[in-house]
């Protein structure tokens, strides 16, 4: 499986013209381009276990030097989770901020389709590689390897919510009386308790970080 479900795309034409320092003004767009996922590990920002924040895929420290890419270019950000953006921060093997990568070091931008090709996720929600790229990308860039409980957990339970949120919708077009309802209800009920219970271990989790 892909880490994202749905490839994010950035839109050409932003809602908001932020300039200086003020790149979090296009923190709502990229939310919205990035399908509320991080870019990086494909998490879901809509548990409570961490900040989503804007990240320069091209680390700041690279282009303040020359000024060829400036603080708010939108297409040189990512929203992504706290802890992606952490682990990444300003590493950027090649040294040069017109190449991602070099000798299997390095990044792929997370709207490129080719990131797909080189890290993947398992059936059980890992995420591994494909390339020795993706695999500095697991194991050095984001450390994936040594998130693998927080990323298999979010992945599971945003499993359950998708699933749960699939049932909603088709419960809103019966009748409430009718049987098809009743059928419905009853499936979302036998699967909720699983929706808590991972909802309870993640928070455990996080808070003991």
């Amino acid at each position: 499986m892909n880490v994202r479900e749905i490839l994010p795309k950035r839109r050409l034409l932003p809602t908001r013209n932020p300039s200086g320092k003020n790149w979090a003004d296009h923190k709502t767009d990229l939310q919205i381009d990035f399908h509320f996922h991080c870019g990086y590990c494909g998490s879901y920002d809509g548990f409570r276990h961490t900040y989503y924040e804007v990240d320069h895929f091209v680390p700041k420290s690279f282009f303040e030097k020359n000024n060829n890419i400036t603080y708010c270019q939108y297409n040189n950000l990512v929203y992504s989770c706290k802890f992606c953006n952490n682990k990444k921060l300003a590493q950027w093997p090649s040294n040069d901020e017109t190449i991602q990568n070099l000798n299997n070091e390095g990044y792929v931008d997370p709207c490129d389709t080719d990131f797909d090709n080189h890290i993947y996720r398992t059936q059980k929600g890992s995420i591994r590689w494909n390339t020795d790229l993706g695999k500095w990308m697991v194991e050095k860039g984001f450390k994936f390897d040594e998130r693998d409980f927080a990323i298999k957990l979010l992945w599971e339970i945003n499993q359950v919510r998708l699933i749960l949120e699939i049932m909603a919708d088709e419960l809103l077009t019966h009748n409430e009386d009718s049987n098809e309802y009743n059928l419905i209800y009853l499936e979302m009920g036998k699967i909720a308790p699983k929706y808590f219970l991972l909802d309870k271990v993640l928070m455990a989790y996080y808070n003991n970080i």
